[in-house]
């Protein structure tokens, strides 16, 4: 089934999966730069903690495009063939919207990660201006 679904999404599928292996990068490159011992609220860190959340709004982005290409496919394979059934028109734009699905759900995992790391950021910037204060 996740096969099928794959193959279904045509060529975007592959911006989708170069998203999620960006955000994983950043998700471990921050993490390990933000709960090591000596972690400092820098804005380096802070720069690639907000790259998460550029890569997810990508995501849903390229999603949207996604699906706005295979509706019009769809669209023209409809007016190609004349009169077809209402469901050979609904599983197309079903399979159309699987990159909105799956761009939205990229964008709420990244958000989720976001704000964990963009949360203990802000706990040692207040950490290190309680020190110096």
């Amino acid at each position: 089934m996740i096969a099928t679904i794959w193959e279904s999404m045509g060529f975007t599928r592959w911006p989708l999966a170069f998203s999620v292996v960006v955000i994983a990068a950043l998700t471990m490159f921050s993490g390990f730069r933000l709960f090591r011992s000596d972690a400092s609220a820098d804005l380096r860190s802070k720069a690639f903690v907000d790259a998460i959340l550029f890569w997810g709004g990508f995501a849903v982005i390229w999603g949207v495009l996604g699906t706005l290409i295979g509706i019009t496919i769809a669209a023209q394979a409809i007016e190609a063939a004349g009169a077809v059934s209402t469901t050979l028109v609904w599983g197309g734009i079903k399979v159309a919207m699987l990159t909105s699905l799956f761009g939205m759900l990229i964008l709420v995992i990244a958000s989720l990660i976001w704000f964990g790391l963009q949360l203990r950021w802000r706990l040692l910037q207040a950490s290190e201006e309680a020190e110096a204060g």
